[in-house]
């Protein structure tokens, strides 16, 4: 999943990026071991302004846990080159766009100084991050709403980096814009058409409340298999599962760990509509199995939510949206 982050200088977007990665990197941690988390440093020091605000930075990301990469140009390069990290699997923060659209431009090893072209090389290294990354955050700049006159030099670059970010924000899930700390989503996954203009749907709420039913009348044309008996196959070939927490109870019971299963639907079939029990609330069950069980079903739907562009809660047959 990708977000692109924009907003104004000072405006709290480097925090709110942080926060984003930081908790998706925590989220994957639990159903996945030693996922990586990167933050893509690209701000090169010149002085003492700009070594101040790296060391801002720096002191900022400290003890979150993540491995820093200096790459200043050649993002598709540095990527692809034999030493280059294991970013597969890994939760990243690139920051910022603007510094890397100005480095491709003026830096002695950018694009521009070396026969290639500064939009085309951020875009395909955005995308080859996007592509092998869990997660991507990425950090742009808004310099876009002044009345001062631009230089041609400016003009240039307000060009570049304004072709960059219409191009990132088309690739992304999702955008947000930071105002003063706010963070305001100016597109999510229900804005995104995934070439079916289909995403996963996701309905739950306590035991008889009518889940089923309400599913049924939000997609009538929906195929149905039940989460008590089916087979993984079935789930990963049907439009609609219904017990899906029956499901895991029985994928546990054979010893199947919880990421084997959320890897299997997000490969197999991201239309998916789920009903679940909501079973994470009550006593904490005294027995062992029950308890792993009834976590893993919070965790598992945890992250199959990520990829819902519809989320409701059913209580007493009456459906709220949650997302």
């Amino acid at each position: 999943m990708m977000e692109l982050v924009t907003g104004g200088s000072g405006s709290g977007k480097s925090a709110y990026a942080e926060s984003v990665i930081c908790g998706k990197h925590r989220l994957l941690c639990e159903t996945t071991e030693n996922a990586p988390l990167y933050y893509i440093a690209d701000m090169v020091p010149y002085g003492r302004e700009t070594e101040k605000k790296i060391e801002a930075h720096r002191k900022m990301r400290a003890g979150k846990g993540f491995a820093t990469l200096e790459w200043y140009v050649d993002l598709p390069g540095k990527i692809s080159a034999p030493d280059s990290p294991e970013l597969k699997g890994s939760c990243v923060l690139l920051e910022c766009v603007s510094n890397l659209t100005a480095n491709e431009m003026y830096e002695p090893g950018g694009a521009q100084n070396t026969g290639g072209d500064t939009p085309e090389s951020v875009i395909k290294g955005v995308r080859m991050l996007k592509d092998q990354c869990a997660h991507l955050v990425v950090v742009t700049n808004d310099v876009f709403r002044e009345s001062v006159p631009d230089s041609e030099e400016m003009t240039a670059y307000k060009g570049n980096l304004g072709m960059i970010n219409r191009a990132l924000a088309e690739m992304a899930d999702q955008v947000t814009e930071v105002v003063f700390g706010v963070p305001v989503c100016i597109k999510s996954g229900s804005d995104m058409a995934d070439g079916t203009g289909k995403q996963m749907k996701f309905i739950t709420g306590g035991a008889y409340q009518g889940k089923l039913e309400y599913a049924k009348k939000l997609y009538p044309g929906a195929e149905w298999t039940d989460g008590a008996g089916c087979s993984l196959q079935e789930i990963l070939s049907c439009g609609a599962v219904d017990h899906f927490h029956l499901f895991v109870r029985r994928w546990l019971q054979e010893g199947k760990t919880p990421q084997e299963l959320i890897r299997a639907i997000l490969d197999k079939n991201r239309d998916l509509i789920i009903v679940c029990d909501e079973i994470g609330c009550g006593l904490v069950p005294t027995d062992a199995f029950e308890r792993e069980y009834r976590e893993s079903v919070g965790r598992i739907c945890t992250q199959l939510v990520e990829y819902a562009d519809e989320v409701y809660r059913v209580t007493c047959g009456i459906g709220g949206r949650l997302r």
